[in-house]
């Protein structure tokens, strides 16, 4: 995330105590980078749970044209070295990445803090959140419509019928706690 982009993000980072982080998009671990930079001072053990397809989205143009994806595949290997260093640095860090479609590798989960921003085909959007809906916060990326590029702002309409979404900039946010 461009560091400017990612200072607003803090906002919603910095809302509850995060202890359980995860990312479904985690592409070439920019995002988790800096999250876990942002979150693993603050000195509370930091578990970051990682999503992604890696190398299967790489020079795949049928999957990412259908998951309206335009950065293609990275390296699995390239974030696990990212992920390590920080490991090195911050001894309450610890972290799991799954590797594959989210419908094979995501389970009904809740997390503290959930960052979606994987595939943007309304399929898959819609099975990500009924993966994660119980989280305390969750933030959409690309939650507007950038001229159909991607199919998030349609189910967030379907699903603003039954919760309440708040919605900033590029993202839009449910809160799950009290």
């Amino acid at each position: 995330m461009k560091p400017w982009i990612f200072d607003e993000f803090t906002t919603y980072l910095n809302e509850i105590e995060i202890t359980t982080l995860c990312e479904i998009g985690t592409h070439k671990g920019n995002t988790a980078v800096q999250m876990i930079l942002h979150l693993a001072p603050k000195g509370n053990t930091l578990s970051y749970i990682g999503y992604d397809v890696f190398d299967y989205a790489r020079n795949n143009v049928p999957f990412n044209q259908k998951e309206r994806n335009g950065k293609g595949g990275a390296s699995k290997e390239f974030v696990i070295k990212r992920l390590n260093k920080l490991k090195e640095s911050f001894p309450n860090f610890k972290y799991q990445l799954h590797e594959g479609l989210t419908r094979d590798t995501l389970q009904k989960n809740s997390f503290d803090f959930v960052y979606i921003d994987g595939g943007h085909s309304y399929d898959t959007v819609k099975f990500d959140y009924s993966c994660v809906k119980n989280s305390k916060l969750i933030v959409f990326d690309d939650a507007k419509n950038k001229n159909n590029a991607n199919d998030v702002p349609v189910f967030l309409n379907e699903l603003s019928k039954s919760v309440e979404i708040e919605y900033f900039k590029r993202w839009a946010i449910i809160r799950n706690y009290a």
